[in-house]
C-alpha cells in the first residue's frame, strides 16, 4: 500500500512537501461475502452464510452479534465446530409485500486489531408482474 501526503509550510523555498508511506496491509480477516445481497419474489423466505476466517496470525473470536434497525432481516451466529473452522452468521430475509430492506450486522471480536466486523445487508423483494415488465 502507498499513500501520499501534501504538507503546506510557510517555507517560502519549499512551501509544498510530499510524503510518501508505504508498507504492506496484512489481512485479520476473510470474510466471504463481504456484502450480502439477497433478491426474491414477496413471500420468499431468503437466506445466505456469510463466512468469517480468522487469519493465522490474527486470531479471534466473535463475542457478540448486533443488527441496526430492520426487524424483517435476522442475523444468526454460526459457532465454529472446532478450532480452526470458520466462524459463520446466517442472514434470513422475508417480507411478504414488494420491498427494498437494508440492515448492518455488527460482529464484536476480542481482536485489537479488528474489534468490529461489519456485514452490509441488502433484500429487495420484487413483485413477480414487475420481473415480467423488466425482462
Amino acid at each position: 500500500m502507498t499513500k501520499n501526503i501534501l504538507v503546506k509550510t510557510d517555507d517560502p523555498v519549499k512551501p509544498k512537501i510530499t510524503l510518501v508511506f508505504t508498507g504492506k496491509v496484512e489481512s485479520v480477516a476473510k470474510i466471504t461475502p463481504k456484502i450480502v445481497r439477497l433478491n426474491g419474489v414477496p413471500g420468499d423466505k431468503l437466506e445466505k452464510i456469510v463466512t468469517i476466517m480468522p487469519s493465522d496470525k490474527y486470531t479471534f473470536d466473535i463475542k457478540s452479534l448486533a443488527q441496526r434497525h430492520n426487524q424483517k432481516i435476522k442475523a444468526s451466529l454460526i459457532d465454529p465446530e472446532s478450532d480452526g473452522k470458520p466462524w459463520q452468521v446466517r442472514i434470513k430475509a422475508s417480507s411478504k409485500i414488494a420491498d427494498d430492506l437494508y440492515d448492518v450486522v455488527t460482529l464484536a471480536t476480542d481482536s485489537k486489531y479488528k474489534p468490529l466486523i461489519t456485514i452490509r445487508v441488502y433484500a429487495i423483494f420484487t413483485d413477480k408482474k414487475n420481473l415480467k415488465k423488466g425482462s
